[in-house]
C-alpha cells in the first residue's frame, strides 16, 4: 500500500458517507440511537480515528493525516448542518 495523503482522505470519507446513507435512507438510526441524532456520525469519527491510529503505528503517516483531515471536515460539516451545540 502506498503512503498517500489522497488515499487517506478517500478512505476517511467512506465512513461518514456510509453514516449519512444509514441515517437518511433507513430507520436504523431511530432503532439503535433513538435519543442521539448524531450517533452514526460519532461512530464514523471513531472508525476514522482508530484507522488513523493504526496507520500511524504502521508508518503510513500521510494516510493517517488524510484520515484525520476527513474526520475533522466531517465533524465540522455535522456541527454546521445539524445545529449541534458543543
Amino acid at each position: 500500500m502506498k503512503n498517500n495523503f489522497l488515499l487517506g482522505l478517500v478512505l476517511g470519507i467512506i465512513a461518514p458517507v456510509l453514516s449519512y446513507c444509514l441515517t437518511v435512507f433507513t430507520d436504523l438510526q431511530m432503532q439503535l440511537f433513538p435519543s442521539k441524532p448524531a450517533g452514526f456520525y460519532v461512530l464514523a469519527a471513531t472508525v476514522n480515528l482508530v484507522g488513523a491510529w493504526m496507520a500511524h503505528k504502521r508508518g503510513f503517516d500521510k494516510i493517517a493525516t488524510g484520515l484525520i483531515l476527513a474526520t475533522f471536515l466531517g465533524m465540522m460539516a455535522l456541527i454546521f448542518t445539524k445545529n449541534i451545540s458543543i
